[in-house]
Parts: C-alpha cells; sequence; structure tokens
C-alpha cells in the first residue's frame, strides 16, 4: 500500500521535474512585428581608448578599452558592451568575441556579442531574443547580425619620452595615449535577421 502510493507520487512529481527551465521572454507589445518590420538598432556613446606605457625601454603595460551601448527598439533595455585587449599593437582586430551585459532580469533571455577591428573602424554586432507578445505559448527567436562603419575621431599623442627618467624609480620611460570621441548612430539596419517560432 505505502510503495503504491510512493510510485504515484513519484510519477505525478516526475514531469514537473523533467520540464526545462521556461527560456526568458520579451512579451513587451509591439516586440515582434517591430522585429519583423522595422529593426534598426542604436549605437550609443562608442568610444576606444588606448594607453601605451613603458616602465622601461624594454617592458611596457600596454591596454586598449572599447565601450558602448547597443538599443533595439523591440526591446525595452539595452546592451552595455566593454571590451579590453592587450593584444598589441592596435589591441582589436576583429578576431575576438565578446559579450555584452544585459540587465537581469529582463535581458535574461537576449544575447548580444561584437567583434571590434581598430584599423577598419568596424564594429560587428550579433543579437539573438525572443517575442512572445504576440504568441505567448510558440514564441518567435529572432537573430541579427551586421557590421557598423565607425567614423572614429581620435587623437594620439605618439609616443612621448621621460627625458628624466632613471632605472627603480618608479617613473614612466615612455608614454602614448589615444582617445576617440563618441559615436553615436541611430537606425542602424542588420545585414541579415532571421526568425524561427
Amino acid at each position: 500500500m505505502h510503495s503504491s502510493t510512493l510510485l504515484s507520487a513519484v510519477a505525478l512529481a516526475l514531469p514537473v521535474l523533467a520540464a526545462p527551465a521556461a527560456i526568458p521572454r520579451d512579451d513587451n507589445p509591439g516586440c515582434l512585428d517591430t522585429s519583423f518590420n522595422s529593426l534598426a538598432w542604436g549605437l550609443e556613446n562608442f568610444v576606444y581608448n588606448a594607453s601605451y606605457l613603458f616602465t622601461t625601454p624594454a617592458h611596457q603595460n600596454s591596454w586598449g578599452f572599447a565601450n558602448f551601448e547597443l538599443s533595439n527598439p523591440a526591446l525595452t533595455y539595452k546592451a552595455a558592451c566593454h571590451a579590453s585587449s592587450t593584444q598589441l599593437s592596435e589591441f582589436f582586430y576583429g578576431t575576438v568575441t565578446y559579450k555584452c551585459v544585459m540587465p537581469t532580469p529582463e535581458g535574461d533571455g537576449t544575447e548580444t556579442t561584437f567583434k571590434f577591428d581598430y584599423t577598419g573602424r568596424k564594429l560587428a554586432v550579433e543579437q539573438t531574443w525572443t517575442c512572445s507578445d504576440s504568441d505567448p505559448v510558440y514564441p518567435t527567436t529572432f537573430r541579427a547580425s551586421g557590421t557598423i562603419d565607425l567614423a572614429l575621431d581620435c587623437k594620439d599623442t605618439g609616443n612621448v619620452e621621460n627625458p628624466d627618467w632613471e632605472y627603480g624609480t618608479g617613473q614612466f620611460y615612455s608614454t602614448r595615449y589615444v582617445s576617440c570621441a563618441p559615436v553615436s548612430l541611430q537606425g542602424v539596419k542588420p545585414t541579415e535577421i532571421t526568425a524561427v517560432a
């Protein structure tokens, strides 16, 4: 009797335990329609900075940084994108994929990644999100990708040597800084977009 009751309880529990975790979806009104008919990203405050710091003639500590936000009119939140690199000498060559940060919990079902090519002045973006505003039972997942040309206005100090440098003093032997003005663009159309229901 007890065995039968126990088996029944286990049988009832199995479907619940085996059910996959629900994929977060965007149910905001207009998500599906905008994704299909008028999708265009907004690039906000793209900034590139780099520093080349030599502590001795043979030792350097150099970094490049790229930061921006990406908006999608189908979504109610933005992707915050940040990257740093020590790959000399231009740091970003469009070969490494960086993952953007999405807000929690509303952005948990969305993924945004990018590649940046400083020399070519190109930003490649890929984004995946799911809309359930039209049909909560059978939501639609979108994947969009595209490349953005960046008209970067950068200032380069060039290599500046410290004439008073002495070994062991902790001073920089030489410095070089590159700083680019922020770039913002609206109406950036993806070059490819797919949808799966």
